[in-house]
């Protein structure tokens, strides 16, 4: 996962969303909300909703090149996300800073499922509601646990191994809280799942190949419509952290990445412009 660059809802679609969030916040108990929540999410979130044609088309501009899904970058994507379920957090369910575009895969196991810090002692708690759940009660306060791209930058806790695995792990110390957050979004997630590993690796020879094109093409004295349109295709590829990863193991992990990847290294060392898109 990237951080993604968030963008604005227009005013309309902005002050819509307000509506119905306040319809909800209106019922006086949480069991009420819930219920209202998931009501009027079914009644709005449909194709001839002009506000969620508006806040789907700005997601889309948020994902990376295509509607590809913000956690997996495989998939395409075609569900709006609640990073705070909607059953668990009803005042977030008409909230824009908590959708992302998500594909099936992963928002089917991720569901209902979250946990928090607890705000009492710092504890780890699964806030998962029950399947069978008539009377459901407000959550544990705390902090969120899943990292959350639109408002962190995942790469300051997961790195994605290029060399080998193609597989992520946790940045942070084992032991922290941070490392925790990390290890949960992964399995969570299931980053590391579904076939993920050869799409990544995949992914990192497309990559290769057009930054090769690129400086090949620049070298013989493309112009700049045509260094552009390469540009865009590296800017627009499948899986952004692989791209992300090959310019952060250039950066901090230079002499590894020499000795395992030369060719990926002699290409950045030949066009460092690279490093800034």
């Amino acid at each position: 996962m990237i951080r993604l660059v968030i963008q604005d809802l227009s005013a309309e679609a902005a002050d819509n969303l307000d509506t119905w969030q306040g319809k909800v916040d209106d019922k006086p108990t949480f069991s009420e909300k819930v219920s209202e929540a998931k009501r009027l999410w079914k009644l709005k979130n449909k194709k001839n909703n002009a506000t969620f044609k508006e806040v789907k088309s700005v997601l889309t501009q948020m994902c990376s090149g295509v509607r590809r899904c913000c956690y997996c970058e495989d998939s395409l994507a075609d569900e709006v996300e609640h990073i705070h379920p909607k059953d668990i957090y009803p005042e977030m369910v008409f909230q824009w800073d908590n959708y992302l575009y998500a594909c099936g895969p992963c928002n089917g196991p991720k569901n209902n499922n979250f946990a928090v810090f607890r705000q009492q002692d710092g504890v780890f708690e699964e806030v998962t509601p029950p399947r069978s759940n008539p009377n459901p009660a407000p959550p544990t306060p705390g902090d969120p646990v899943l990292v959350n791209p639109r408002s962190e930058d995942p790469m300051g806790f997961l790195m994605l191994d290029i060399m080998d695995s193609f597989f992520f792990s946790e940045i942070p110390a084992d032991g922290t809280r941070d490392y925790k957050r990390a290890e949960y979004t992964i399995e969570l997630l299931r980053l590391n799942g579904r076939d993920l590993k050869d799409a990544r690796e995949n992914a990192f020879e497309n990559y290769v190949s057009r930054l090769s094109r690129y400086v090949t093409r620049r070298d013989a004295g493309a112009n700049q419509a045509e260094l552009g349109k390469l540009i865009g295709g590296i800017k627009t590829e499948a899986h952004p952290t692989v791209w992300a990863e090959m310019k952060r193991y250039f950066r901090d992990f230079n002499q590894a990445m020499q000795q395992q990847l030369p060719e990926l290294w002699g290409l950045f060392s030949q066009a460092p412009e690279a490093l800034n898109w």
